[in-house]
């Protein structure tokens, strides 16, 4: 399996390697990813290795390696290989490995004679917008015979007992001893993000009814600025002292992460990595969406609230998005909207 993205891509996966599991009993599955999406796949009952490409690589250290890689895979003589993405190294990697099946998912931007000879088999997904990301990924069945439509597709994120452990030590050390909510109110690119006051006037209705906090975010020095200026603001007008507002942005592994989610009450974000891990992890979440495919990435999960900025103002075409416009697109999602569906979990 070859699924060269980002940690939610890689998260959503779980689910088809949790298919093939059932479907062929016995069966060893491997996976190749990128190496800093590797945590979100430890303690997987599923996999049997790891494969990886470092992107931190470059020039002839990078090529040594992904050429060690292609010989790697080519020794272990394959059955298959499930190319779920469109990078040119993961399809030389399927053609090299002569796998006797070697599943593309069609993409019209690799409509190539050259592309097309690296597999014997093509699974063409519905339009844009139409199947979630799990269910795309289980379209690559098909080539092995199975009906895609007849699985749940059930996501897998196992946190280890030491990680559980390490979370219960920090909320102890924070003096949460009760009930939280986990709120990430960040993500890789801002147009996926709501205003702080907004976030921060949540964070304080939580307080209020007696819910401790913990705020939570990437290492990346723009998240950590946003996450601390949402605690700023949440302080201003928070003086009780019942309830606890613990901010540990930037200082969380992802098996940490995945440890306290495991232990809260509900989480609070946007469309990001731990809105899909809090769905693998069956917690309760309201997550907020902007001008992303929603039926593609909305968290896979019935227990989510998914609230939708296009329903309270014009949103942007998800593909006319420009990655690197810092300008926050979920503004019209009132603030009451979102303190009714958080109060729907507190009760």
């Amino acid at each position: 399996m070859i699924k060269l993205r980002h940690h939610g891509d890689v998260l959503l996966t779980t689910a088809l390697y949790h298919a093939l599991h059932d479907q062929f009993p016995g069966i060893q599955v491997d996976t190749l990813i990128y190496k800093e999406t590797t945590p979100l796949l430890q303690n997987n009952p599923h996999l049997n290795r790891v494969l990886c490409i470092d992107r931190k690589l470059k020039g002839f250290a990078r090529l040594k390696a992904e050429l060690g890689l292609v010989f790697q895979v080519r020794r272990t003589r394959y059955d298959a290989v499930l190319h779920l993405t469109d990078q040119w190294i993961g399809a030389l990697i399927a053609r090299f490995s002569n796998a006797p099946v070697r599943v593309q998912m069609a993409y019209a931007k690799r409509d190539k004679a050259l592309w097309h000879a690296c597999f014997t088999h093509r699974v063409v997904p519905p339009p844009r917008g139409q199947a979630h990301a799990v269910e795309l990924n289980l379209l690559c069945l098909q080539a092995l015979g199975i009906n895609p439509r007849s699985l749940r597709g059930e996501m897998v994120l196992r946190p280890s007992p030491e990680n559980l452990d390490k979370a219960d030590k920090l909320l102890a050390g924070h003096q949460v001893n009760g009930p939280f909510v986990l709120i990430h109110p960040a993500a890789r690119w801002p147009f996926k993000c709501w205003e702080d006051d907004k976030f921060a006037d949540v964070v304080v209705h939580l307080l209020n009814k007696g819910l401790h906090v913990v705020l939570t975010c990437s290492p990346d020095p723009v998240e950590v600025a946003m996450t601390a200026e949402i605690e700023r603001l949440a302080r201003a007008k928070f003086s009780k002292r019942s309830s606890q507002l613990v901010n540990v942005g930037g200082k969380m592994s992802l098996p940490l992460l995945a440890a306290l989610l495991k232990l809260s009450k509900f989480y609070v974000g946007v469309d990001s990595a731990p809105m899909h891990m809090a769905a693998a992890l069956n917690v309760p979440q309201v997550a907020l969406f902007g001008p992303s495919w929603v039926q593609e990435w909305r968290p896979w999960s019935d227990k989510a609230t998914v609230i939708y900025a296009g329903d309270f103002g014009p949103l942007p075409h998800p593909d006319s998005i420009n990655t690197d416009d810092t300008t926050r697109l979920l503004a019209a999602i009132p603030t009451e909207v979102v303190i009714q569906s958080v109060d729907k979990l507190v009760d």
